[in-house]
């Protein structure tokens, strides 16, 4: 089983597509499917059923990936042995994290790191919590950056920070009349004001028949959410689902409806414009930050020197 064609195989059982898998290869869709053909003639198998659409593996084609993954985890981890060796002159290091924290939370520590260590090559994946999670489990990324779901059992976790999420609630709603004793400004939750230890939390049930914007499941506040309501045991109204926490907020900023917003978010988001904000009072709603890493792998000097530095800048107080 050579290189090539572990890389190929794997593309294919990932894309489901000849076309997209020869796209991504940066090869011909006909030369991809000689390959393939090639390959299942050497090994006396077929590997894909192409009666269907997308392609779908067959039970050996399965067997193949299994095996092919295990070779190149065995690969991934020869390499960051000798990249170690070379005291970080040359290697690569593969970071998973959600789209908001690599865009908000982690372009700081990633330039600090490159600077340092320049012939490195930093490769940032951005996906749903549950996408990046079997990317841990299946060695195609290093480490993962995100709210803790990971089992551990399988992961290697260390708490980097705390995320608190607040009721967000549009300019000029109705609900906010009466309620001035409860808001916070996001200079409040941003610099700790003695205002904030003041205010009291909102009764989230006050909510219950007010529209709602969550995020989609499978992305990391989605959860957050749902214990929320569960622990405020109320039967929300939801009427959007939106991909990312970002546009949620942007919603709720054109008036549309609530949501919940992590103070990450309201720090480090770089807005002008903001919802009113309510603190509340529910266990759910601060959640963990964390770097996690599959146990029983071997884990590089430059993930090691990523996470002392990340650490670093998270202690000085600023992720940015």
């Amino acid at each position: 089983m050579t290189s090539q064609q572990i890389e190929y195989i794997l593309v294919l059982a990932e894309e489901r597509n000849f076309s997209k898998a020869a796209k991504r290869l940066f090869v011909t869709q006909p030369s991809l499917s000689q390959f393939i053909r090639n390959l299942e003639y050497q090994l006396k198998t077929v590997l894909f059923d192409r009666s269907t659409s997308p392609l779908k593996l067959t039970p050996a084609g399965e067997a193949f990936v299994k095996a092919a993954r295990k070779i190149q985890a065995i690969e991934n981890e020869l390499n960051y042995e000798l990249a170690d060796l070379s005291d970080l002159q040359v290697g690569e290091l593969t970071i998973g994290t959600s789209p908001f924290r690599a865009s908000f939370l982690l372009t700081k520590s990633i330039a600090a790191f490159h600077k340092k260590y320049p012939r490195i090559k930093l490769n940032i994946i951005t996906d749903s919590i549950n996408a990046l999670s079997n990317s841990l489990l299946e060695g195609n990324i290093d480490i993962c950056i995100d709210t803790n779901i990971f089992d551990p059992k399988i992961f290697q976790v260390e708490i980097l920070s705390d995320e608190t999420y607040y009721l967000a609630v549009p300019k000029g709603h109705p609900f906010n009349l009466e309620r001035e004793n409860l808001q916070l400004t996001p200079e409040d939750i941003t610099y700790d004001s003695d205002y904030y230890y003041q205010v009291d939390a909102l009764d989230l049930s006050l909510c219950e028949n007010h529209p709602f914007i969550i995020v989609e499941p499978g992305q990391s506040p989605h959860n957050v959410f749902i214990e929320i309501f569960k622990e405020s045991n109320i039967n929300p109204n939801i009427i959007l689902y939106s991909s990312q926490i970002e546009t949620a907020f942007h919603w709720v900023l054109s008036g549309i409806a609530f949501t919940f917003i992590p103070d990450t978010l309201i720090r480090f988001g770089n807005y002008a414009d903001h919802p009113v904000y309510y603190k509340l009072n529910n266990e759910h709603a601060t959640n963990e930050i964390v770097f996690a890493s599959k146990k029983n792998r071997y884990l590089s000097k430059a993930a090691h020197e990523y996470i002392v530095l990340l650490k670093k800048l998270i202690g000085q107080g600023t992720w940015l």
